[in-house]
């Protein structure tokens, strides 16, 4: 996903009717946020639990293993999930790769 969109070339009429779409150069700026996101959600998680331990050791050690799970299986949620919409995107784009060259195909017959 290297295609960069140069926004000034972005027309109202591309942006009113998805003749391109912007959505796939927005994907990075939300893979970080919601990085960021899981990341300050499992250390909040990982803190609080030090301050469970003084009225139950069994809850504090449930929310500390729960707060490590959370890192990592959100960080593999988050990019799994972007990448399946990037996939989306490529087929999309390979898919009007392919209509484009069979009408081109049609009109030199």
């Amino acid at each position: 996903m290297n295609n960069k969109i140069k926004f000034s070339d972005l027309t109202i009429k591309d942006f009113l009717f998805f003749n391109r779409m912007i959505t796939p150069t927005f994907i990075t700026i939300v893979y970080w946020i919601a990085l960021f996101c899981i990341t300050i959600t499992s250390l909040a998680m990982v803190l609080g639990s030090f301050a469970l331990f003084a009225y139950s050791f069994s809850a504090g050690l449930f929310t500390f293993f729960t707060g490590i799970i959370t890192f990592v299986a959100g960080f593999i949620s988050a990019r799994i999930g972007l990448e399946l919409i990037c996939v989306l995107f490529n087929i999309n784009h390979n898919i009007q790769k392919l209509a484009n060259e069979k009408t081109d195909s049609e009109t030199q017959e």
